[in-house]
């Protein structure tokens, strides 16, 4: 029914401006307040019915103001380790970039630094690695390349290094500001006067949770990860 509606408004506006150039030019800019009226019309409608015209705005928006956001990634590598894995991680970090560095805090613990992003990776037991990526203030334009490229790369040979058995993937991003997602569902109501909203769907054993002023992924595949990043995070409605 709603895109029916916009369909219904947008055909109209798209008549008018039609019949006013080809047919009476000359009335073009006396009609200008009536074909002005309704293309405002049409992109209110737009607005208020059409998620993908909201989050297209709203892609448009944070591209431009190109705000910061906050990763939070818990990764639990499961299989069967020796305390030996930590050279093959050192060689998957030391070849990810020049600017890395190792600091290591007991025999089981380690931060590694590539750059602005920081990792804690620990082995938890013979059966568990976890790595933890906290507080890393990452802007909207570069959490694109950042999942997309970056971790992407890094998960990847870390995968083929350790050769784990699966592999759980838990990401929170929180916006200084409100999720952009929060305002789409709510958006008629004053933010400032909600004090929580959460909504949790699940994708086949996928989970996805939308909350005031952040999103949650859980996954077992960095690919699924990944759509899920460019679906959410980077504001592209499903």
């Amino acid at each position: 029914m709603k895109k029916l509606l916009l369909i219904f408004v947008w055909l109209i506006s798209i008549i008018l401006i039609l019949v006013n150039i080809f047919l009476s030019p000359k009335s073009f800019i006396a009609n200008g307040t009536i074909l002005l009226g309704w293309i405002l019309f049409a992109i209110q409608s737009s607005w208020n019915l059409s998620e993908f015209f909201y989050m297209f705005l709203k892609k448009i928006w944070f591209f431009l103001k190109n705000p910061d956001c906050n990763w939070n990634m818990v990764v639990e590598f499961n299989g069967n380790f020796t305390i030996d894995v930590f050279n093959k991680i050192d060689d998957v970090f030391s070849n990810q970039i020049s600017n890395y560095k190792i600091i290591s805090l007991s025999y089981t613990r380690k931060i590694y630094r590539l750059g602005s992003l920081s990792f804690e990776i620990n082995l938890e037991s013979d059966q568990k690695i976890i790595l933890q990526m906290e507080d890393n203030e990452v802007s909207y334009r570069r959490s694109v390349n950042l999942v997309e490229n970056e971790l992407g790369v890094l998960f990847e040979r870390l995968s083929k290094q350790i050769k784990e058995d699966t592999t759980d993937y838990y990401l929170n991003i929180s916006f200084n500001d409100y999720n952009p997602y929060f305002g789409f569902f709510i958006r008629r109501l004053n933010a400032e006067d909600i004090n929580t909203f959460n909504v949790k769907f699940n994708i086949e054993n996928d989970r996805v949770t939308i909350n005031k002023n952040s999103i949650e992924v859980y996954t077992t595949s960095f690919q699924q990860l990944t759509i899920f990043s460019k679906q959410y995070l980077t504001l592209s409605p499903r």
